[in-house]
């Protein structure tokens, strides 16, 4: 199926406020609050669409982040998907057809435990990976929409940042519903909704946790989804990525070290325009020096969110992050 004309709509107005109230976007898309309403809880019931809250986790002096690409005998088992789609630091898992049989983002909360949980997973499978730890996140593709704008971050970033207990439980409770309301957080909190208001609302404003509205591209008529793992010239680097990071196909761009120093997701109407994707896209940036295509057959989890025939499930996430909204 895809999303009809009122339902792109509702997602538009949530991409621009995630937040917004029912009766703000009914006006704003011109239809009825309950119209509106309706619409969007029949898709969140059945799984279909999510408004989430997304963090950047090595802002909060957690990760680093790492993309690691496995092959092997298991790695096109079940058991092995399954595996990786309840692992709680696993973020994103798809099975690809290209170099790799899977493609797997790993969320560490050190760099100590990245290399605990890779060993980990290698010893439990017949597979071997090859990983490339993130460096720079130019774009995450939990939101992405067509023709909507990119948001892009060339910034290098700062020193870490330290949650306060209430804001780290308001964290926990917005990764999962971002649309969370006030009066649940502030009996998480054990505040008044005001005092939690002026909390959450400080978070926003810092940047401390942003909304994401969380949908497959098959329902927005978008077929085929691929990784791209780039080789460029070092000196390059800033001028090559920005152009792919703000190129519409793009869900997700990472700077990443390793034999591929850029590595970045896309989405495409039909499989065959993925032939002048590679010519006319990625032939043409400054610096390229050769790339690889990982065609995505399934994707597993996106966000946290597990992820079974195209409909969202429970998610598997670490309890560092998520708290007690940890549990799937």
């Amino acid at each position: 199926m895809e999303l009809d004309e009122l339902d792109r709509q509702i997602l538009g107005a949530l991409y621009a406020d995630g937040r917004s109230s029912w009766a703000k976007i009914a006006e704003e898309i011109g239809s009825s609050t309950s119209t509106v309403r309706r619409r969007y809880e029949s898709l969140s019931s059945q799984g279909l669409v999510r408004v989430i809250g997304r963090t950047d986790v090595s802002r909060l002096g957690f990760g680093p982040p790492a993309i690691a690409k496995y092959v092997g005998r298991d790695a096109l088992t079940p058991e092995f998907a399954q595996h990786l789609q309840q692992h709680p630091h696993v973020r994103f898992a798809a099975s690809t057809v290209g170099s790799g049989d899977v493609l797997a983002e790993i969320v560490p909360r050190s760099l100590a435990d990245l290399q605990r949980i890779l060993t980990d997973i290698s010893q439990k499978f017949d597979v071997t990976s090859e990983s490339f730890v993130v460096a720079h996140t130019y774009t995450s593709g939990q939101d992405w929409l067509p023709n909507a704008a990119r948001r892009i971050d060339t910034a290098a970033p700062g020193d870490p940042l330290q949650l306060t207990p209430e804001q780290a439980k308001a964290l926990s409770a917005l990764l999962p519903d971002g649309r969370t309301p006030h009066a649940a957080l502030a009996k998480l909190l054990g505040k008044s909704e005001n005092t939690t208001r002026k909390i959450v609302d400080d978070m926003f404003q810092r940047d401390l946790v942003s909304l994401r509205v969380l949908v497959e591209p098959a329902l927005l008529g978008f077929e085929t989804s691929f990784w791209a793992l780039l080789n460029v010239d070092p000196a390059s680097l800033t001028q090559a990525a920005p152009i792919l990071a703000e190129h519409p196909s793009t869900k997700t761009l990472f700077a990443t070290t390793g034999s591929s120093n850029i590595l970045g997701q896309f989405v495409l109407p039909h499989h065959t325009d993925t032939f002048t994707f590679m010519t006319d896209v990625l032939g043409t940036l400054p610096g390229i020096r050769g790339f690889e295509i990982l065609v995505e057959s399934a994707t597993h989890k996106r966000v946290w969110n597990t992820i079974n025939d195209g409909v969202y499930g429970p998610i598997a996430g670490p309890d560092w992050l998520f708290g007690d909204h940890a549990a799937s």
